[in-house]
This record gives C-alpha cells, structure tokens and sequence, in this order.
C-alpha cells in the first residue's frame, strides 16, 4: 500500500499540522488563512465543537418549525411575531390591544400585496 501525504500529516504536531493546512489552503486559488486560525480550530475542545453543532441543529429545527408555521398562517405568524416583540402575551391582551394588533396586520397585508403587485409588474 502506497504511503500518502495524510499518512504523515495525522502525525504531525499542532503547530506543523496548522502550517499544512495553510499551505494546503493556499494552493487552492491562493487563499491566504493565518496558521492561527488552524491552530485554534484544531486547538477546541471536543465539547465546543459537539455544542456548535447541537446549536446548527436547533436553529435549524426551530427554523423549519417557524418556516411552516408561517406558511400554514401568515398573519397568524406576523401577529406571533409583534406580541414577541412587545413583551405581550396573548392571554393577558386587552381588547385595545388585540385591535391595534388587528390594524397592524391588516397594514401589513396590504403592504405585501402592495409589494407583490410591484414585483410582478417588472
């Protein structure tokens, strides 16, 4: 079996590996990235790496959750999203509250159409 450049390259110290993939880095279109950056990449502990993608994941799941939320109701979306930032929970709206929130919608929806009749005109 033919020895290979990884054979080599997995035996390397930290410092040495962090120029390798530099080098290798450059050789692709001359992108220059600092040894530095390998170095603390490899450097990570295990923990903070698995933690970087448990967060990927959970955005992703919350992501997709939302994403169909708001296809299945827009405005039913929208307003979730306005009581969000109000610091508003539904339970406790008064009823001048929910009907600035119904104005608001109604705003936006006409807005969207608007934008939607813009862009098809083009």
């Amino acid at each position: 079996m033919t020895k290979t450049y990884y054979d080599d390259f997995t035996k390397l110290p930290l410092t040495k590996m962090a120029q390798a993939m530099s080098d290798i880095t450059y050789g692709y279109e001359e992108t220059q990235v600092p040894k530095e950056h390998y170095k603390k990449a490899l450097s990570a502990g295990y923990e903070e790496i698995v933690s970087a993608n448990v967060s990927v994941k959970l955005v992703e799941t919350i992501y997709n959750m939302l994403n169909g939320l708001q296809k299945e109701s827009p405005r039913l979306f929208y307003q979730a999203l306005v009581l969000l930032d109000m610091g508003i929970k539904p339970s406790i709206m008064s009823a001048q509250q929910y009907q600035a929130l119904a104005l608001v919608s109604d705003d936006f929806e006409q807005n969207q159409k608007g934008a939607h009749v813009k862009r098809s005109n083009i």
